[in-house]
């Protein structure tokens, strides 16, 4: 019976978040008010200040919960680790791109706190690009090892750019529209970035 009460409380709460992350994607903080919150989620105003007394606690809200569905969203286990090079990044892209593809206010939103200077977008990025920066970063460290051969770009940047490209095709499909984008299926996009990134990043020293 106790589990009743907490229940209403933590739904109420994701409500609240759920509110503002649309309202700041769209209407940036500033711009957004408790009163537009509340409305939003359904809840007294009051209400809300009881779960947030402040905006910085709602950002702080967002960026736990996003961080909590990407360490979800993204799992490198061993079955990933065995797959080849192409399999093993176009995995790190499908799953970052369909995750903005289902729901882009965060990277509406992630965009506009890095402009609005907060650091939503830096602590973001320490949590989980520096993560999946890692990830790329190690297996193109292996693939240099294996063949021998340096990478025709060093391992930290080129993980930088790839994630970069993802980003920069999801901003193009999802905010700025562009026709090629938005009609080529995800998975088709996923597989040519990772095509066009190992084919220019990491076997132009072998044409040289």
């Amino acid at each position: 019976m106790a589990l009743g009460p907490r229940l209403a409380a933590e739904e109420r709460s994701r409500a609240i978040i759920e509110a503002t992350l649309d309202l700041f994607a769209r209407e940036g903080r500033a711009g957004t008010t408790t009163r537009a919150i509340a409305r939003a989620a359904g809840v007294s105003e009051a209400l809300v200040f009881k779960h947030f007394p402040t905006k910085n606690d709602l950002y702080r809200a967002i960026l736990e919960m996003k961080i909590a569905e990407s360490e979800r969203g993204l799992r490198i286990d061993a079955r990933i680790e065995a797959k080849d090079d192409e399999e093993y990044l176009l995995h790190i892209a499908s799953s970052l791109m369909q995750r903005m593809e289902a729901d882009d206010t965060f990277l509406r939103l992630l965009i506009r706190s890095a402009l609005d200077g907060h650091d939503l977008a830096r602590e973001f990025r320490r949590a989980r690009g520096e993560k999946v920066y890692a990830f790329v970063e190690d297996r193109l460290r292996r693939r240099a090892k294996r063949s021998r051969r340096p990478s025709a770009v060093d391992p930290a940047l080129a993980a930088r750019i790839f994630y970069g490209m993802i980003f920069n095709s999801m901003m193009g499909r999802r905010v700025f529209h562009d026709p090629v984008l938005t009609q080529t299926p995800l998975d088709e996009t996923a597989r040519g970035l990772v095509r066009i990134f190992l084919d220019g990043a990491l076997r132009g020293k072998e044409r040289s």
